[in-house]
């Protein structure tokens, strides 16, 4: 009876219905029939549908599994197409696109369940599926399960079925890797080959015999291949192509290579090919080194570094070595290259010198050489020596290391100048030369407030000069604030042997803020006598006397008497260089009597250092209502005279 019949819905469990197992007998078969097509076209498989009428068939599902590498479905949506009006079909890939299932789906998913009419559905449902191999390719039939309008288990059957591809008369074409991929040949030092073989490997999949030309490459002359144009008979085996680099230059190298070809489904494959030229990265520097000195003094040194650094296309440089020629014997060498190979990342020292033997002026060119595929592989470093017979001799007022104290200065002025007088004494060498100041400069944790406002740099101080009295460097300090200690140090290099020399620099900031008031702290502000009811204000008047920098109120607080307040500022309040703020107190009274308080305010500079805590008295007072009261002899002397005014007034107006 309809009314007995189960809903669809109660036969949903895991896929659409109850897990089926072996059946005997059948009650539903599905016939798969088998298609052929070409290679990269599509073909349509269809299936029937028969059941066994007294099992009152309500739905069923099977599954089609297929090879994802040969096939892909194209179109689903049609696995139901001729489904009875009662039911629905469901048609979808379980396990995501291309995964290799294709499930079927025919249920009444309207309750109460109907049964499936008529009872056979000729060709009831396709699947279209692009051929993408050539060859028989299976459809596993798997997964049937079915159930009658009552929910019971419905035997099913079906069989596999094949598609045949086929390129008819015509030659195929596949690779590994396949088209479109990249070969990555990695590094490959300047110069040397990396060959891979095979790179790519080609196979026949048509009827006919597989024609390929040779590898044709692009632009580049960085990639070759010794394989010779080809063919593959109908059937026949692989053939692999090898594919070589050599770089011509360093860095990232890129071509690509095509395999034209007789194919019906890809004649002109192309490839990617990348590879990395690798070369030294030798770096020498300087490049250029003066060395000064004199006579007796320790010989003058210096050095330069002879690095490979790793920059993604570093070799290691080979047959490293130093050449110089006999040009000024005065000038060492102290070889330090390790060995003569300069591996990527290291880095070695080479140390020259000049002796002090002798004055003159010496000139040696060493020339550093490795081995480099991309050329030159050299590098000229020259090394001037100037030895001198002289000694300078610096002398300064204050002496070198004394320290440039500016002391307290007002924030956001400049001060004044001090400064550093130089001179050139004969104390400690004979001859004396002439003393050459060659640089002077600030540095320090606070070096932007000072400025070296007279620079000596260039300055000559003939020998047997001392100190002149007249600052050859001058030094000012502009604060940046009012409450902090700069510091930093003024160095001055010269041709002196001592040199540099240094001098600390230090200097305060400073404020001008000044407070004061009207009246002034500690006085009492009196705001005199008011009558019960009555209000009045008083002002206690705060001024700044600095001329640079300001004061702020940061708070005002008043105790005592409920009866007098703070109306104003509102705090913080700024009390700017040369100007005032108003505080404003009121005092109103309900009653008779003396009302106090104490006003006490803290006033700060503009960088937070509290300056001064003032305080005021504040009073004011309640007056008394006085009613004035008669006595008995005044309440008679009231009543005569007015008698007596009513009678003078009567008298004026008879007349």
């Amino acid at each position: 009876m309809v009314s007995a019949k189960k809903t669809i819905a109660a036969l949903i469990a895991g896929g659409l219905f109850t897990a089926g197992t072996a059946f005997a007998g059948t009650g539903i078969n599905i016939t798969v029939g088998n298609e052929s097509g070409a290679v990269g076209g599509t073909v349509t498989v269809m299936y029937d549908y028969a059941g066994d009428d007294a099992d009152d068939v309500g739905g069923f599902q099977f599954d089609l599994l297929y090879d994802p590498m040969a096939l892909t479905p194209t179109d689903v949506s049609t696995c139901g197409a001729n489904a009875p009006a009662t039911h629905t079909p469901s048609c979808t890939e379980p396990g995501g696109a291309g995964n290799g299932t294709v499930r079927t789906i025919i249920a009444d998913f309207t309750p109460p369940t109907d049964e499936i009419m008529p009872v056979a559905i000729p060709m009831f449902g396709s699947i279209t599926f692009m051929i993408n191999q050539s060859g028989v390719h299976t459809l596993t039939f798997s997964n049937p399960v079915g159930a009658d309008v009552t929910g019971a288990n419905v035997p099913m059957a079906g069989n596999n079925a094949t598609v045949t591809g086929t390129i008819v008369g015509a030659a195929g074409y596949a690779s590994v890797p396949a088209p479109g991929a990249t070969v990555d040949f990695g590094g490959v030092v300047v110069g040397l080959t990396n060959s891979i073989d095979p790179a790519i490997t080609v196979s026949e999949t048509g009827d006919q015999q597989l024609d390929v030309m040779a590898p044709a490459f692009g632009a580049g002359t960085d990639f070759a291949s010794a394989t010779a144009a080809f063919s593959i008979a109908d059937g026949g085996p692989s053939v692999d192509v090898e594919v070589s680099c050599t770089p011509t230059t360093r860095g990232a190298l890129a071509d690509t290579v095509n395999l034209d070809n007789n194919s019906v489904n890809s004649p002109t494959p192309s490839y990617d090919l990348t590879c990395s030229g690798l070369s030294p990265n030798v770096m020498v520097a300087p490049t250029m080194i003066t060395l000064n000195g004199v006579i007796g003094l320790a010989d003058p040194s210096d050095s330069f570094t002879v690095s490979n650094p790793q920059d993604g296309f570093a070799s290691a440089a080979q047959n490293a070595a130093l050449a110089s020629a006999p040009d000024a014997p005065e000038i060492t060498i102290d070889d330090g290259l390790d060995d003569a190979t300069i591996a990527v990342d290291e880095t070695d020292t080479v140390t020259v010198s000049c002796s002090t033997a002798a004055a003159g002026s010496f000139t040696e060119t060493i020339t550093v050489t490795w081995d480099d595929p991309v050329g030159p592989g050299t590098q000229d470093v020259v090394v001037n020596c100037t030895i001198i017979n002289e000694i300078p001799e610096y002398e300064s007022v204050p002496a070198e290391g004394s320290t440039l104290d500016f002391g307290p200065v007002l924030d956001g002025t400049t001060s004044a100048p001090l400064g550093i007088d130089i001179g050139n004494t004969d104390t400690d060498a004979v001859p004396n030369g002439t003393l050459s100041i060659t640089g002077a400069s600030i540095a320090g944790p606070n070096a932007a407030v000072f400025t070296l406002v007279t620079d000596p740099t260039g300055d000559m101080f003939p020998a047997n000069t001392g100190p002149d009295g007249t600052d050859d460097a001058e030094v000012t300090c502009s604060p940046t604030d009012s409450f902090s200690t700069f510091t930093a140090t003024l160095t001055i290099t010269s041709n002196d042997p001592d040199s540099p020399h240094a001098y600390p620099l230090s200097c305060e900031g400073d404020s001008d803020a000044a407070f004061d008031s009207n009246p002034a702290p500690g006085s009492t502000l009196d705001l005199g006598f008011l009558l019960p009811g009555m209000d009045t204000d008083g002002t206690i008047t705060f001024s700044n006397t600095g001329t640079s920098n300001d004061l702020t109120a940061d708070s005002c607080t008043l105790t005592g008497d409920p009866e007098i307040t703070l109306v104003s500022p509102t705090f913080p309040a700024t009390i700017p260089a040369g100007g005032s703020v108003d505080v404003v107190v009121n005092c109103a009274v309900t009653a008779p009597g003396l009302f106090t308080a104490s006003l006490s305010c803290d006033i700060q500079d503009v960088q937070g250092a509290t300056v001064i805590t003032p305080t005021y008295d504040i009073r004011c007072t309640g007056a008394a209502v006085e009613v004035p009261t008669l006595s008995r002899f005044g309440l008679i002397a009231l009543v005569m005279t007015l008698m007596l005014g009513g009678f003078i007034a009567f008298r004026l107006r008879q007349n």
